[in-house]
């Protein structure tokens, strides 16, 4: 596969708050789908958004995906919009925050695009508590609708080479899925319904798959590593190659914020030269817009581009919207 990264800028800016809906929706929630999002992917990836709905909009409507009604673009020309967890706190979940995903996930759906969203560390603490029957100010409705939503989400996603995901990817994690590989030759993706779906009817086995709190617990499969750098330090050359074998040559995910506000770039690339890892939780909720834009067509070419407070202008508008175009054979494949 031919990539052609262009090199980032640096770091991000700008606004706040959500409101509290009053009335849970409860209904189905759709079993997310394994098929790949499409034959050119283009997509913009959302993370770590904490309750936030309004900063959510601002980086919708600068990436032209939003109008001015607050609904998304007529066609969405099979656009993905990722959101890889914490899209809720784990402290103060918000029902509106789901009622406004759930609607922004119908709207795709209805306009050719496509909605994933990754479960985060927040995500999984209050599915944890809502089990155990933890004190959480919510009426019983709203948290068995929230419960609902949790379940809805994905472990991870993984198309074209890139892995999108809450955290930080670990060795026991990586090992997990090239073992789910070799044994069934299913794509990856399938992981989820297979595996991490079903630990749902076992609150048990969620502990696998869930934030290790005390950091001192060695068999948790995703995250949290008490210091990525020194845990990739360590196991650099083991994920390293397991990356290679998995075929995955970039990371995008949330997790630890980044107070410049702006995506960190081939991070941890002394120790992971293979694969170029993005930090992407742009702390939006204080800043008002961040966000991941990447373009790969049927070429194997791959272009990333990040929308920031500090690179937001005319011309980055510009270039995201023909990032996101259905037509792209007028475009170069650089960064203009």
């Amino acid at each position: 596969m031919k990539r052609s990264y262009p090199p980032s800028k640096k770091r991000q800016k700008d606004t706040e708050p959500s409101t509290q809906s009053t009335v849970p929706i409860q209904e189905k929630e759709p079993r997310s789908d394994d098929e790949s999002v499409g034959k050119n992917l283009r997509c913009i990836v959302l993370s770590d958004t904490d309750n936030e709905i309004v900063s959510v909009k601002n980086t919708l409507g600068y990436a032209a995906l939003l109008n001015d009604r607050e609904e998304l673009a007529d066609d969405l020309n099979g656009i993905t919009l990722f959101h890889t967890g914490d899209l809720g706190d784990k402290k103060r979940p918000d029902p509106s925050v789901v009622d406004f995903w759930r609607q922004i996930r119908r709207q795709a759906k209805l306009k050719g695009g496509h909605v994933k969203i990754i479960v985060g560390n927040h995500e999984q603490e209050i599915w944890q508590k809502i089990e155990a029957g933890k004190k959480i100010s919510l009426g019983t409705g709203h948290l068995e609708d929230l419960k609902l939503f949790i379940e809805s989400m994905d472990l991870f996603h993984l198309e074209r080479g890139i892995l999108f995901i809450h955290g930080y990817p670990t060795l026991e994690f990586l090992r997990t899925l090239q073992h789910y590989g070799e044994v069934t030759g299913n794509n990856l993706n399938q992981f989820n319904s297979d595996h991490y779906k079903k630990a749902f009817k076992r609150p048990e086995a969620m502990q696998l798959y869930a934030y290790a709190r005390d950091n001192k617990q060695k068999n948790y499969l995703l995250y949290d590593v008490k210091d990525a750098a020194q845990y990739y330090k360590k196991h650099g050359k083991s994920i390293n190659m397991l990356f290679k074998t998995l075929k995955i040559e970039c990371v995008i995910h949330g997790h630890r914020p980044q107070r410049s506000g702006v995506q960190i770039d081939y991070e941890f690339s002394k120790w992971l030269p293979d694969v170029r890892m993005i930090g992407n939780d742009t702390m939006v909720r204080r800043k008002g817009l961040g966000a991941t834009v990447i373009r790969s067509g049927a070429d194997g070419n791959t272009d990333i581009l990040f929308i920031n407070t500090k690179n937001k202008s005319k011309k980055q508008r510009k270039i995201v919207s023909e990032y996101l175009a259905a037509d792209q054979s007028e475009y170069s494949t650089e960064i203009r």
